[in-house]
Protein backbone atom coordinates (compact mmCIF):
# COMPACT_ATOMS: atom_id res chain seq x y z
CA UNK A 1 0.00 0.00 0.00
CA UNK A 2 1.15 3.39 -1.19
CA UNK A 3 1.70 5.85 2.52
CA UNK A 4 0.11 9.20 2.19
CA UNK A 5 1.95 11.82 1.75
CA UNK A 6 2.76 13.69 4.72
CA UNK A 7 1.55 17.33 6.18
CA UNK A 8 3.95 19.65 6.37
CA UNK A 9 2.60 20.24 9.97
CA UNK A 10 3.66 17.14 10.78
CA UNK A 11 7.06 16.94 9.00
CA UNK A 12 7.73 20.35 11.04
CA UNK A 13 6.53 19.08 14.53
CA UNK A 14 8.52 15.68 13.91
CA UNK A 15 11.47 17.88 12.52
CA UNK A 16 11.24 19.84 15.75
CA UNK A 17 11.27 16.79 17.73
CA UNK A 18 14.03 15.42 16.53
CA UNK A 19 16.25 17.84 16.40
CA UNK A 20 15.53 18.81 19.79
CA UNK A 21 16.35 15.43 21.24
CA UNK A 22 19.42 14.95 19.44
CA UNK A 23 20.76 18.34 21.09
CA UNK A 24 19.60 17.26 24.61
CA UNK A 25 21.78 13.87 23.90
CA UNK A 26 24.39 15.40 22.28
CA UNK A 27 24.80 18.17 25.09
CA UNK A 28 24.38 15.48 28.05
CA UNK A 29 27.41 13.26 26.10
CA UNK A 30 29.37 15.94 25.93
CA UNK A 31 30.02 15.97 22.24
CA UNK A 32 31.53 18.75 20.20
CA UNK A 33 30.68 19.99 17.52
CA UNK A 34 26.76 19.50 18.70
CA UNK A 35 25.42 20.92 15.46
CA UNK A 36 26.34 17.60 13.37
CA UNK A 37 23.61 16.11 15.60
CA UNK A 38 21.17 18.20 15.01
CA UNK A 39 21.96 18.66 11.44
CA UNK A 40 21.91 14.54 10.86
CA UNK A 41 18.61 14.67 13.02
CA UNK A 42 16.85 17.18 10.34
CA UNK A 43 18.30 15.80 7.10
CA UNK A 44 17.62 11.87 7.31
CA UNK A 45 14.01 11.73 7.31
CA UNK A 46 12.04 10.40 4.59
CA UNK A 47 8.69 11.10 4.47
CA UNK A 48 8.63 6.86 5.76
CA UNK A 49 10.04 4.73 8.11
CA UNK A 50 11.55 2.52 5.92
CA UNK A 51 13.05 5.42 3.68
CA UNK A 52 14.58 7.09 6.96
CA UNK A 53 15.97 3.93 8.12
CA UNK A 54 17.69 3.84 4.45
CA UNK A 55 19.22 7.22 4.65
CA UNK A 56 20.27 6.97 7.78
CA UNK A 57 22.43 3.73 7.60
CA UNK A 58 23.74 5.51 4.50
CA UNK A 59 24.36 8.18 6.25
CA UNK A 60 26.55 6.76 9.07
CA UNK A 61 28.25 4.05 6.65
CA UNK A 62 29.22 6.97 4.57
CA UNK A 63 30.18 9.16 7.31
CA UNK A 64 32.54 5.90 9.32
CA UNK A 65 34.13 5.29 5.51
CA UNK A 66 35.25 9.02 4.93
CA UNK A 67 36.29 9.73 8.66
CA UNK A 68 38.24 6.36 8.58
CA UNK A 69 39.78 7.27 5.13
CA UNK A 70 40.42 10.80 6.32
CA UNK A 71 42.07 9.59 9.40
CA UNK A 72 44.71 7.22 8.15
CA UNK A 73 45.88 9.47 4.97
CA UNK A 74 45.62 12.51 7.30
CA UNK A 75 48.00 11.09 9.64
CA UNK A 76 50.30 10.49 6.80
CA UNK A 77 49.74 14.30 5.44
CA UNK A 78 52.20 15.88 7.41
CA UNK A 79 53.91 19.15 5.19
CA UNK A 80 53.01 17.76 2.02
CA UNK A 81 50.97 20.33 0.81
CA UNK A 82 51.34 18.75 -2.52
CA UNK A 83 49.56 15.26 -1.72
CA UNK A 84 46.94 17.10 0.61
CA UNK A 85 45.87 18.97 -2.66
CA UNK A 86 45.89 15.79 -4.81
CA UNK A 87 43.89 13.87 -1.94
CA UNK A 88 41.00 16.88 -2.10
CA UNK A 89 40.84 16.58 -6.36
CA UNK A 90 40.68 13.13 -6.31
CA UNK A 91 38.10 12.80 -3.20
CA UNK A 92 35.93 14.89 -5.20
CA UNK A 93 36.32 13.38 -8.13
CA UNK A 94 35.24 10.18 -6.82
CA UNK A 95 32.07 10.81 -4.59
CA UNK A 96 30.28 12.86 -7.33
CA UNK A 97 31.39 9.83 -10.08
CA UNK A 98 30.34 7.43 -8.06
CA UNK A 99 27.15 8.88 -6.36
CA UNK A 100 26.26 9.45 -10.41
CA UNK A 101 27.23 5.68 -11.52
CA UNK A 102 26.25 3.91 -8.48
CA UNK A 103 23.31 2.98 -6.48
CA UNK A 104 22.55 4.34 -2.73
CA UNK A 105 24.82 8.03 -3.93
CA UNK A 106 23.75 9.48 -0.43
CA UNK A 107 26.71 7.00 1.33
CA UNK A 108 29.06 8.13 -1.54
CA UNK A 109 28.62 11.90 -0.97
CA UNK A 110 28.18 11.14 2.96
CA UNK A 111 31.99 9.66 2.09
CA UNK A 112 33.31 12.47 0.45
CA UNK A 113 31.90 15.43 2.39
CA UNK A 114 33.32 13.81 5.55
CA UNK A 115 36.42 12.91 4.51
CA UNK A 116 37.13 16.40 3.23
CA UNK A 117 36.02 17.27 6.34
CA UNK A 118 38.87 15.25 8.22
CA UNK A 119 41.66 15.86 5.83
CA UNK A 120 41.09 19.84 5.85
CA UNK A 121 40.76 19.32 9.93
CA UNK A 122 44.33 17.02 9.37
CA UNK A 123 46.12 19.90 7.07
CA UNK A 124 44.73 23.20 8.80
CA UNK A 125 44.41 22.22 13.03
CA UNK A 126 47.13 19.37 13.35
CA UNK A 127 45.82 18.14 15.95
CA UNK A 128 43.92 15.37 17.70
CA UNK A 129 42.38 14.23 14.13
CA UNK A 130 41.03 11.03 15.84
CA UNK A 131 38.78 13.04 18.45
CA UNK A 132 37.39 15.26 15.70
CA UNK A 133 36.77 12.41 13.19
CA UNK A 134 35.20 10.21 16.38
CA UNK A 135 32.81 13.51 17.36
CA UNK A 136 31.85 13.56 13.76
CA UNK A 137 30.92 10.04 13.84
CA UNK A 138 29.28 10.50 17.41
CA UNK A 139 26.93 13.03 16.48
CA UNK A 140 25.60 11.96 13.55
CA UNK A 141 25.24 8.48 15.38
CA UNK A 142 23.18 10.99 17.99
CA UNK A 143 20.88 12.62 15.05
CA UNK A 144 20.29 9.58 13.42
CA UNK A 145 19.14 7.71 16.31
CA UNK A 146 17.19 10.82 18.10
CA UNK A 147 15.46 10.91 13.88
CA UNK A 148 14.48 7.55 13.73
CA UNK A 149 12.85 7.46 16.93
CA UNK A 150 10.57 10.52 16.57
CA UNK A 151 10.13 8.89 12.89
CA UNK A 152 9.19 5.22 14.28
CA UNK A 153 7.19 6.56 17.07
CA UNK A 154 5.00 8.58 14.61
CA UNK A 155 4.67 5.59 12.59
CA UNK A 156 3.14 3.62 15.22
CA UNK A 157 0.99 6.61 16.75
CA UNK A 158 -0.37 7.53 13.20
CA UNK A 159 -0.44 3.58 12.51
CA UNK A 160 1.15 4.48 8.67
CA UNK A 161 1.72 1.60 6.50
CA UNK A 162 5.62 1.11 6.22
CA UNK A 163 6.32 1.85 2.99
CA UNK A 164 9.15 0.58 0.95
CA UNK A 165 12.24 3.01 0.02
CA UNK A 166 12.14 4.80 -2.91
CA UNK A 167 14.29 3.28 -5.60
CA UNK A 168 17.82 4.33 -6.27
CA UNK A 169 18.09 6.83 -9.18
CA UNK A 170 19.03 5.84 -12.64
CA UNK A 171 22.96 6.01 -13.20
CA UNK A 172 24.31 8.58 -15.40
CA UNK A 173 26.75 7.02 -18.47
CA UNK A 174 30.17 6.65 -17.07
CA UNK A 175 31.89 9.45 -19.32
CA UNK A 176 28.93 11.78 -18.93
CA UNK A 177 29.62 11.08 -15.12
CA UNK A 178 33.62 11.37 -15.28
CA UNK A 179 33.04 14.89 -17.22
CA UNK A 180 30.75 16.55 -14.01
CA UNK A 181 33.13 15.36 -11.72
CA UNK A 182 36.13 16.71 -12.83
CA UNK A 183 34.80 20.18 -13.06
CA UNK A 184 34.02 19.72 -9.63
CA UNK A 185 37.82 17.91 -8.55
CA UNK A 186 39.34 21.63 -10.36
CA UNK A 187 37.15 23.42 -8.30
CA UNK A 188 38.27 21.81 -5.18
CA UNK A 189 41.96 21.25 -6.19
CA UNK A 190 42.02 24.92 -6.85
CA UNK A 191 40.97 25.60 -3.55
CA UNK A 192 43.19 23.64 -1.79
CA UNK A 193 45.88 25.06 -3.13
CA UNK A 194 44.87 27.82 -1.34
CA UNK A 195 44.40 26.47 1.72
CA UNK A 196 47.84 24.43 1.46
CA UNK A 197 49.38 27.55 1.09
CA UNK A 198 47.39 30.16 3.70
CA UNK A 199 45.25 27.58 5.67
CA UNK A 200 42.23 29.81 5.33
CA UNK A 201 39.77 27.89 7.63
CA UNK A 202 36.99 29.19 5.80
CA UNK A 203 38.08 27.38 2.40
CA UNK A 204 37.11 23.91 3.85
CA UNK A 205 33.60 25.41 3.30
CA UNK A 206 34.20 26.61 0.20
CA UNK A 207 35.50 22.73 -0.96
CA UNK A 208 32.36 21.41 0.32
CA UNK A 209 30.18 24.10 -1.48
CA UNK A 210 32.08 23.00 -4.74
CA UNK A 211 31.10 19.40 -4.23
CA UNK A 212 27.82 19.80 -3.39
CA UNK A 213 26.14 21.93 -5.49
CA UNK A 214 27.15 19.54 -8.25
CA UNK A 215 25.18 16.72 -7.04
CA UNK A 216 22.34 16.87 -9.72
CA UNK A 217 20.86 14.41 -12.16
CA UNK A 218 23.04 13.79 -15.24
CA UNK A 219 21.66 13.84 -18.50
CA UNK A 220 23.03 12.81 -22.14
CA UNK A 221 25.81 15.33 -22.00
CA UNK A 222 27.70 17.52 -18.83
CA UNK A 223 27.12 20.69 -20.23
CA UNK A 224 23.08 19.73 -19.58
CA UNK A 225 23.97 19.68 -15.58
CA UNK A 226 24.77 23.82 -15.48
CA UNK A 227 21.64 25.35 -15.30
CA UNK A 228 20.71 22.78 -12.22
CA UNK A 229 23.66 23.38 -10.63
CA UNK A 230 23.42 27.21 -10.84
CA UNK A 231 19.31 27.11 -9.65
CA UNK A 232 21.63 24.56 -6.34
CA UNK A 233 24.08 27.64 -6.15
CA UNK A 234 21.08 30.40 -5.96
CA UNK A 235 19.22 28.41 -3.20
CA UNK A 236 22.27 27.37 -1.27
CA UNK A 237 23.02 30.94 -1.44
CA UNK A 238 19.53 32.28 0.00
CA UNK A 239 18.92 29.48 2.24
CA UNK A 240 21.77 30.20 4.19
CA UNK A 241 22.45 33.80 4.08
CA UNK A 242 18.40 34.53 5.00
CA UNK A 243 19.34 32.17 8.12
CA UNK A 244 22.38 34.30 9.03
CA UNK A 245 20.59 37.83 8.31
CA UNK A 246 17.66 36.66 10.50
CA UNK A 247 20.18 35.44 13.30
CA UNK A 248 21.52 38.77 13.63
CA UNK A 249 18.20 40.12 13.67
CA UNK A 250 16.94 37.80 16.32
CA UNK A 251 20.09 37.48 18.57
CA UNK A 252 19.85 41.13 20.31
CA UNK A 253 16.54 40.31 21.19
CA UNK A 254 16.86 36.89 22.83
CA UNK A 255 20.33 38.74 24.40
CA UNK A 256 21.16 34.10 25.26
CA UNK A 257 18.25 33.71 27.30
CA UNK A 258 17.80 30.16 27.22
CA UNK A 259 14.13 30.01 26.74
CA UNK A 260 14.02 32.17 24.20
CA UNK A 261 17.02 30.89 22.16
CA UNK A 262 15.13 27.34 22.75
CA UNK A 263 12.17 29.04 21.08
CA UNK A 264 13.99 30.54 18.39
CA UNK A 265 15.95 27.00 17.73
CA UNK A 266 12.25 24.94 17.19
CA UNK A 267 10.55 27.67 15.12
CA UNK A 268 13.21 28.21 12.67
CA UNK A 269 13.83 23.99 12.50
CA UNK A 270 9.70 23.94 12.19
CA UNK A 271 10.08 26.49 9.66
CA UNK A 272 12.26 24.60 7.55
CA UNK A 273 10.92 21.28 8.06
CA UNK A 274 7.09 23.12 6.59
CA UNK A 275 8.97 24.98 3.62
CA UNK A 276 10.72 21.28 2.97
CA UNK A 277 7.50 19.78 2.65
CA UNK A 278 5.27 22.42 1.66
CA UNK A 279 7.00 23.82 -1.17
CA UNK A 280 9.57 21.25 -2.96
CA UNK A 281 10.59 24.14 -5.51
CA UNK A 282 12.50 25.67 -2.21
CA UNK A 283 13.59 22.78 -0.37
CA UNK A 284 17.52 23.19 -0.99
CA UNK A 285 17.12 26.75 0.17
CA UNK A 286 14.82 25.71 3.21
CA UNK A 287 17.49 22.95 3.75
CA UNK A 288 20.24 25.37 3.76
CA UNK A 289 18.49 28.01 5.92
CA UNK A 290 18.17 25.46 8.90
CA UNK A 291 21.23 24.13 8.04
CA UNK A 292 23.13 27.68 9.57
CA UNK A 293 20.49 28.48 11.96
CA UNK A 294 21.28 25.07 13.53
CA UNK A 295 24.81 25.74 13.02
CA UNK A 296 23.84 29.63 15.17
CA UNK A 297 22.07 28.30 18.05
CA UNK A 298 23.43 24.74 18.11
CA UNK A 299 26.54 25.40 20.21
CA UNK A 300 29.00 23.48 22.63
CA UNK A 301 28.30 25.73 25.85
CA UNK A 302 24.84 25.80 26.75
CA UNK A 303 22.70 28.54 24.91
CA UNK A 304 25.86 31.26 24.77
CA UNK A 305 24.75 31.51 20.57
CA UNK A 306 26.86 33.83 18.16
CA UNK A 307 26.73 33.90 14.14
CA UNK A 308 30.36 33.42 14.00
CA UNK A 309 30.07 29.69 12.62
CA UNK A 310 27.28 30.52 10.77
CA UNK A 311 28.38 34.00 9.16
CA UNK A 312 32.25 31.78 8.44
CA UNK A 313 30.03 28.72 6.29
CA UNK A 314 28.50 31.55 4.47
CA UNK A 315 31.79 33.46 3.59
CA UNK A 316 32.63 29.49 2.23
CA UNK A 317 29.47 29.16 0.01
CA UNK A 318 30.16 32.21 -1.64
CA UNK A 319 33.60 31.69 -2.35
CA UNK A 320 32.90 27.92 -3.39
CA UNK A 321 29.49 28.64 -5.51
CA UNK A 322 31.83 31.63 -7.11
CA UNK A 323 34.90 29.51 -7.86
CA UNK A 324 32.85 26.83 -9.09
CA UNK A 325 30.71 28.81 -11.44
CA UNK A 326 33.81 30.62 -12.58
CA UNK A 327 34.90 27.22 -13.53
CA UNK A 328 31.92 25.99 -15.07
CA UNK A 329 31.98 29.04 -17.41
CA UNK A 330 35.64 28.22 -18.46
CA UNK A 331 34.68 24.58 -19.28
CA UNK A 332 31.53 25.90 -20.97
CA UNK A 333 33.67 28.42 -23.02
CA UNK A 334 36.21 25.93 -23.82
CA UNK A 335 33.57 23.24 -25.04
CA UNK A 336 32.15 25.86 -27.62
CA UNK A 337 35.23 26.61 -28.86
CA UNK A 338 36.24 23.19 -29.33
CA UNK A 339 32.60 22.54 -30.69
CA UNK A 340 33.07 25.60 -33.23
CA UNK A 341 36.91 24.27 -34.41
CA UNK A 342 35.42 20.94 -35.23
CA UNK A 343 32.96 22.05 -37.71
CA UNK A 344 34.96 24.37 -39.09
CA UNK A 345 37.45 21.49 -40.01
CA UNK A 346 41.35 21.01 -40.19
CA UNK A 347 42.96 24.57 -40.93
CA UNK A 348 44.21 24.74 -44.14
Amino acid sequence: MKAAAPSALAVALRSVASVSLAVAAAHALGLADAWWAAISAFVVPDGAWRGSLLRAVLRMLGTLCGALLGVLLGASLGLHGALFVVLMGAATWAGLYFSSTRPYSYAWVLGAVTFAMVLCEAWTARGELQHFALARCANVAVGIVACLLVEGLWALAMRQPVAPPAAPASAASRRVAAVHALQGAIAVTLFAVVLAVHQLHGFAQAMITALAVLIVPLGADAQEAHPKVRQRMVLRLAGCALAVLLSLALLPLLQGRPLACQLALALGVAAGGWVQQAVPAWRYAALQFTVAFLMVFVQDRGWDVHPQVALARLVGIVAGVALTFAVMAAWSAAATWLARRRLRGPTP
